[in-house]
């Protein structure tokens, strides 16, 4: 027998405050980082730290460049990360070919979630280089304080306002054009620093039309509109503690999304938080950081911009996800141990909602995330031991308690057509890690990782009703007696460091108990026309990825540096298939000179084939091989104090077509694309 879901037909929108967090904040710690000139990764373990310049005195010609580019852009460029695109805008991180739930994505410690049901907004979308002061990324799910998880996490850093700046005033503003997609943006900053109180601002415009992808062919609805500001004021009680407030806003609209169904009509941020800030001088406890935080996001996706011969009945969806909550966190040294802990408490709520309109035909209206409220409380625990000179060894600890439910009586009654029993979930989860590493003379570095690693199912995974999914054609629901996902992993690597050359591989395996995936659910009639069938997401019993990385750089003369960053994933289930969304080799090779006041530099970007896929099984395509190169060429001209930098460059020089691995649908992406960009710091 064939079953439908209900269709509500009283269209109405269930909006519930989310109530406070009555929480004792304990204080806790903040690394006080000092202002970084230049743009820098540093791999340490299965850490990566991507700093961002600060905004005054740069002195290399690419570094004003970095604020310029998107997000996406940073992100695509370091080891081990892959982007899943669904456009020109908002690209999805994944982690070695871990995504989703199985990732924590965070923005300065605090906790946010897409309000889209399709992932067309991930949280990288909502910050911009112009806010940020580094990105932090851990490909372990221990020790660096991302909640329990699986396979580790991002956390975007935002740029604050410092007291006792060198000026009174400093600042930035900037400008840039491409020729593909007559993409425009301009970018500003400001900061305003005496010796006890800060405040600074900083802003982010783009706009583009559609893209034009490699030999000339122009790929219709992959617009977009955006804009971002950013705004950070410090105050000093005392030499050593201060209060900060911080403020992020940002809003994309009339985003084209090709490799959709759908596109967006708006996609809005708010996140705003207040921090206290205490830094004792001379004593064991180095820094204690409490802060509270609340964001809401709200999108909306629609298909009125879409040609009728697409659009069997038209519709709209919008979503709504609003987060409270606070953490706090200390620092502090004990003879040779430098011991972390935090304290998190948030509460997230998620509703996501579809309305039909049938020509000739009332409205039909329901819930695709029928109102769901996850509240979580964490303690994060880490101790860094000192064995002698050339050894550490750090233990970490994480516990999550996480209660799950519904909130409303019409959400409740959405999944009463395929659930019976309650709905509510509760479950303890513990991530447990050690981190070894020791230094040898000359320059070698051998480190090691093993952890266990856990997380409870995500909203959709719970509670999804009907969510259409396009990489493989089903409609998705939700399964509330899904049991915890659970990963043992493991690296090991080596480092070599001298004045001229960095090298650093490394390998790493995770192994899945209770690993999450889509199965296909027989007798169920699809709600999305043309869906292949309806999929609900169960456990398998386990799952393998391995793979590894290799960066490198290297400086042969003065004024010159190469570098190559390396990467791959493998992966399959319990049954010998190939894992979805699992990135193939992928290498990325830079050459930089930079003679005086100049710079110039030419790059490769090269993906090997994937064919390691299993399309029956996961709906998964083979992908092409491909490599593209980039060239780019810039200078400095000094305006009495100020700085002008005028930064060039051509991508995809041959205008070759290609696409990645991990692209939706596999639709092309853009072809040749000469970009220009001005800047003025002073």
């Amino acid at each position: 027998m064939s079953v439908m879901p209900p269709v509500v037909h009283n269209k109405k929108h269930m909006r519930i405050p989310l109530y406070a967090l009555l929480l004792c904040s304990v204080p806790i710690m903040v690394h006080a980082q000092s202002e970084t000139d230049s743009v820098h990764h540093s791999y340490t373990l299965s850490t990566v730290n991507y700093t961002i310049l600060g905004q005054r005195h740069q002195k290399n010609y690419t570094r004003s460049r970095e604020l310029q580019q998107s997000t996406d852009r940073l992100l695509e460029r370091i080891p081990g990360v892959t982007m899943i695109r669904r456009g020109n805008f908002a690209m999805e991180p994944t982690l070695r070919g871990l995504s989703a739930a199985q990732i924590n994505m965070t923005i300065d410690g605090m906790q946010l979630f897409g309000a889209c049901t399709d992932r067309m907004d991930p949280i990288s979308s909502y910050v911009e280089p112009n806010n940020m002061e580094r990105i932090q990324l851990a490909f372990s799910p221990d020790g660096e304080q991302h909640n329990a998880s699986v396979g580790g996490g991002l956390d975007f850093r935002l740029r604050q306002a410092r007291t006792g700046a060198k000026t009174v005033w400093s600042g930035l503003v900037g400008a840039g054009y491409e020729t593909n997609a007559s993409a425009t943006q301009t970018i500003a900053a400001l900061q305003y620093s005496r010796s006890r109180f800060a405040i600074s601002a900083n802003g982010v415009w783009r706009r583009a039309g559609n893209y034009t992808a490699g030999k000339g062919q122009e790929i219709a609805f992959s617009q977009y509109n955006k804009w971002n500001l950013g705004l950070s004021a410090v105050y000093l009680l005392k030499p050593n503690q201060q209060l900060r407030a911080d403020y992020l806003q940002d809003e994309g609209y009339n985003i084209g999304y090709p490799a959709l169904t759908m596109d967006v009509s708006f996609a809005k941020a708010k996140i705003g938080s207040a921090s206290y800030i205490y830094t004792p001088a001379g004593r064991k406890l180095k820094s204690w950081e409490s802060k509270v935080y609340y964001n809401y996001i709200d999108h909306a996706m629609d298909d009125t911009k879409r040609p009728a011969w697409q659009v069997p009945i038209h519709m709209d969806m919008p979503g709504t996800s609003q987060t409270m909550g606070l953490y706090s966190r200390a620092k502090w040294y004990y003879t040779n141990h430098f011991l972390e802990g935090q304290f998190t408490a948030y509460s997230n709520r998620l509703h996501a909602e579809m309305t039909m309109y049938p020509k000739n035909a009332a409205e039909m209206f329901m819930l695709t995330l029928p109102d769901v409220q996850r509240t979580v409380y964490g303690i994060d625990l880490k101790d860094k031991i000192y064995l002698g000179r050339n050894w550490t060894l750090s233990p970490s600890l994480t516990v999550n308690y996480v209660q799950s439910s519904i909130y409303t009586v019409l959400g409740k009654e959405t999944l009463s057509s395929l659930f019976t029993g309650s709905l509510d979930r509760k479950n303890l989860i513990w991530n447990a890690g050690l981190n070894a590493e020791k230094h040898f003379n000359g320059g070698w570095a051998l480190f090691g990782q093993l952890s266990r690693g856990a997380r409870s199912a995500s909203a959709q995974e719970l509670y999804a009703f009907y969510l259409f999914n396009r990489m493989d054609n089903f409609d998705y629901i939700g399964n509330k007696d899904l049991k915890q996902e659970t990963s043992v992993n493991a690296s090991l690597g080596m480092s070599y460091h001298s004045q001229k050359l960095h090298i650093q591989p490394q390998l790493f395996v995770y192994r899945f108990s209770n690993y999450i995936v889509g199965q296909r659910k027989q007798g169920y009639s699809t709600m999305t026309i043309g869906a292949s069938g309806v999929k609900q997401y169960i456990n398998i019993p386990d799952a393998l990825l391995y793979g590894g990385e290799l960066y490198v750089t290297y400086r042969p003369w003065d004024k010159w540096y190469i570098q190559s960053t390396n990467s791959i994933s493998i992966g399959q289930d319990n049954a010998g298939n190939a894992l979805p969304l699992i990135p193939p080799f992928k290498s990325i090779n830079r050459i930089e000179y930079t003679p005086s006041k100049y710079g110039f530099y030419a790059e490769s970007i090269s993906q090997s084939r994937q064919d390691r896929v299993s399309t029956a099984v996961y709906g998964e395509r083979a992908s092409m091989g491909f490599t593209i190169f980039n060239v780019g060429a810039g200078r400095n001209f000094m305006i009495g104090k100020n700085t002008l930098n005028v930064h060039a460059a051509v991508y995809n020089i041959l205008d070759k077509q290609y696409y990645e691995h991990l692209d939706i649908l596999k639709l092309y992406r853009p072809g040749r694309n000469v970009a220009l960009n001005l800047s003025l710091t002073f």
